[in-house]
């Protein structure tokens, strides 16, 4: 299984969770789409991106992202020391930061 690393976590304008990788990132990862499971490959902002939010918060996303990566891809996410977290609330980030503890 390959390795990426998460550096940036943001929430946008149009309330989708980016997940921006330290990379370039891969052409194959724009094939994720076929999961069928509302995750997407950004190339011009190299990150993993959720459909906009509607029933599910930041964490709930965080995590569905770096699932569907895993089996639809083979790929593991992992997130940087110094990750940037933008957009998003001290409580979220304990969510996401405790759960991968």
């Amino acid at each position: 299984m390959k390795n990426e690393v998460i550096n940036k976590i943001v929430v946008n304008d149009q309330n989708e969770l980016l997940l921006k990788l330290i990379g370039q990132g891969s052409p194959t990862y724009q094939y994720v789409y076929r999961e069928a499971a509302g995750v997407y490959w950004d190339e011009n902002q190299i990150a993993f991106k959720s459909t906009p939010f509607r029933e599910w918060n930041v964490s709930d996303w965080f995590f569905h992202i770096k699932d569907i990566v895993k089996s639809g891809l083979n790929l593991e996410l992992l997130i940087d020391e110094k990750v940037t977290w933008e957009n998003i609330t001290n409580e979220e980030k304990n969510k996401i930061k405790n759960a991968l503890q």
